[in-house]
């Protein structure tokens, strides 16, 4: 597989979540039950909701500097 320029960002995270034997997979799993989230939603998007969360309390939006 090709890595392209928009798909290589994913691969950290790939990384991330089969390091240390997937715990941070586990982790997000233990999230998603936690919040009572059905079993179709997946460890990766779990993450990308966290991110995105931790993004805007940052103030790391359309209207913060990082897209100016």
């Amino acid at each position: 597989m090709r890595v392209t320029a928009e798909r290589a960002h994913l691969n950290p995270v790939r990384e991330a979540l089969r390091a240390d034997d997937g715990a941070l997979h586990r982790r997000l799993l233990s999230i998603r039950g936690e919040a009572g989230l059905p079993e179709e939603i997946s460890a990766l998007r779990v993450f990308d909701v966290i991110a995105w969360m931790d993004g805007k309390n940052r103030g790391l939006g359309k209207g913060s500097d990082l897209w100016r």
